[in-house]
């Protein structure tokens, strides 16, 4: 056999080999595409993963779709190896869209992995500010701000939510966090109210109102009793007794508050409050029942 014909052989199994392979391309896009549609999403996967291998096979560069189309399919049979590596791929090519980077998000917040989480809602937000998802995306970013304990990133988007969202529990107690952490007492007091209107057990909103009329109280008995003891006249003690009807006002505003705390959750911290409530209502039994709680249970 000379070379010539043996040339004419290796090109036409060559050429035989191309076409089978384009034909099988063919096929497979086809079966991907119509199982994806029918949320058949395993056997999705499997076709997009031999199109991936057979390109690889040829020597070709694999269409980026198909990495694409590989990760969606592997998060919804919830592969999440298998979502994290085709979707990083198919972020670095052109057919990355807005599900690319939404998904990956969801795939690491499955996996615990709030960094890059937060990478990919970002870089969503940043891509495709008018998504389809962006409202989801939103959500999930203020929650994981919060999560990872940036408050004012997370105080910051919070406007962006819609009205729904602001106004669930769980998003308005987290909404709640960030502002005590920001040391927002006006905004904070606001929230707690509105909290309380939707769940009267919100500890959070409880937590905050107690301390507020307690050192709204306690602050006010301070200044009064200095001021008096500076100037022991009629008149100062008749301001006095004018004073502490307001401060005793807002002491059992915040005696109310923990007392609910504390049978929602007897913390030491509750009690020494309620301790101290009692002592500045000269009421010693019930200041010291509380102050010994607090000590027991620490």
């Amino acid at each position: 056999m000379n070379s010539l014909f043996k040339y004419f052989l290796l090109a036409t199994a060559i050429f035989l080999f191309g076409c089978g392979a384009s034909k099988r391309v063919e096929e497979l896009n086809r079966e991907g595409k119509l199982a994806f549609v029918n949320s058949d999403y395993q056997n999705a996967l499997i076709a997009y993963e031999e199109l991936i291998n057979l390109q690889k096979s040829t020597g070709k560069e694999v269409d980026g779709s198909y990495y694409n189309f590989a990760g969606l399919a592997a998060w919804e049979v919830k592969d999440y190896r298998k979502t994290i590596d085709y979707l990083e791929i198919a972020k670095q090519k052109p057919a990355k869209n807005s599900k690319t980077l939404f998904t990956l998000a969801k795939t690491y917040h499955e996996i615990d992995n709030l960094s890059k989480e937060i990478n990919n809602l970002e870089e969503y937000l940043a891509e495709y500010s008018a998504g389809e998802e962006v409202n989801q995306v939103k959500s999930q970013l203020f929650t994981a701000y919060v999560l990872s304990q940036n408050w004012e990133l997370a105080s910051k988007i919070w406007p962006e939510l819609d009205s729904e969202v602001q106004n669930d529990k769980l998003f308005l107690t987290n909404y709640l966090i960030v502002n005590r952490k920001l040391g927002n007492e006006d905004q904070s007091e606001k929230i707690a109210a509105q909290l309380l209107k939707m769940d009267k057990n919100s500890v959070d909103a409880l937590e905050v109102l107690a301390e507020k009329y307690f050192w709204l109280a306690e602050k006010n008995y301070q200044k009064e009793m200095e001021a008096y003891e500076k100037n022991k006249t009629n008149k100062q003690y008749s301001h006095l007794l004018k004073a502490l009807e307001i401060i005793n006002s807002n002491f059992k505003t915040s005696r109310d508050y923990f007392e609910r705390l504390y049978k929602i959750d007897p913390k030491p911290r509750y009690a020494t409050f309620l301790g101290n409530i009692y002592t500045r209502f000269d009421n010693k039994e019930k200041a010291d029942f509380y102050y010994r709680k607090a000590k027991e249970n620490k």
